[in-house]
């Protein structure tokens, strides 16, 4: 494998450490976990608006192994779940991996032509989180994510 940024040998220049979920924008939230749970055999946790780093946002988690499926909806008309349901429906919205220095990620990623959301990261409970442009990753958004040392995220709001 060659190294590079996204590679996950050991001694290479990324610090990515793992994917972490699949995010899927939803227009109706209740339907959408009604219908996961029925064709995952899961239970999903359920996460709150304070969950997000964007204000107007609620959700549900299912994890599977090391590694979840998120279900994302809006609650308010202005919010970027809610452009991305009007403008493409609902569907994949982001990929999220974990990093561990997400300033250098940023500066590494920015020397490899991506471009981000916003000028730096958002917070949200379980650390700090910012979005590639999808147009800089051949339409897939990635949310690089540093997590909050301790903070398990599986565990209940």
């Amino acid at each position: 494998m060659a190294s590079g940024f996204f590679s996950l040998e050991a001694g290479g220049s990324q610090t990515i450490k793992r994917l972490l979920d699949v995010s899927i924008a939803v227009k109706d939230l209740d339907a959408a976990v009604q219908r996961y749970s029925a064709v995952l055999g899961l239970e999903p946790r359920l996460l709150p608006p304070e969950h997000y780093a964007y204000p107007g946002l609620k959700g549900a988690r299912f994890y599977l192994g090391s590694v979840a499926i998120s279900l994302v909806a809006s609650e308010e008309p202005s919010t970027p779940i809610a452009k991305f349901l009007e403008t493409r429906g609902e569907g994949l919205n982001h990929i999220s991996v974990e990093v561990t220095d997400l300033e250098q990620d940023m500066r590494h990623l920015a020397d490899k032509g991506v471009t981000f959301i916003t000028d730096g990261p958002l917070a949200f409970p379980e650390g700090r989180v910012v979005f590639a442009h999808p147009r800089s990753l051949h339409g897939v958004q990635i949310a690089f994510v540093e997590m909050t040392p301790g903070v398990d995220s599986r565990a209940a709001s």
